[in-house]
């Protein structure tokens, strides 16, 4: 099973890379969405955010190792072993 964290901050880019994300991830898949959006972000988010390195988003993070988005975006994720061949319904966060 993997564990996807995708940081956000409420923008049309960050919504199409949690769409995304959640196309390629199988249904066994931990995804974890972070708003780090000013209002929204509790410190643990921040720092979770800071543990990681994130300088931007949209941010994916498989398995704890920072990916990069264009993968994501050029739908090339499902290609990673850690997500499995099956694949989990779009509505799932």
């Amino acid at each position: 099973m993997a564990k996807i964290e995708v940081f956000v901050a409420g923008t049309y880019l960050c919504e199409d890379i949690v769409k995304q994300v959640n196309q390629f991830a199988c249904s066994k898949c931990d995804v974890v969405i972070y708003d780090l959006h000013q209002s929204s972000a509790t410190s643990e988010m921040k720092d979770i955010a800071k543990q990681y390195g994130v300088q931007s988003v949209p941010c994916v993070v498989l398995n704890g190792k920072v990916i990069d988005v264009e993968k994501v975006k050029k739908e090339k994720m499902h290609e990673h072993p850690a997500l499995g061949r099956e694949r989990m319904d779009l509505n799932r966060i």
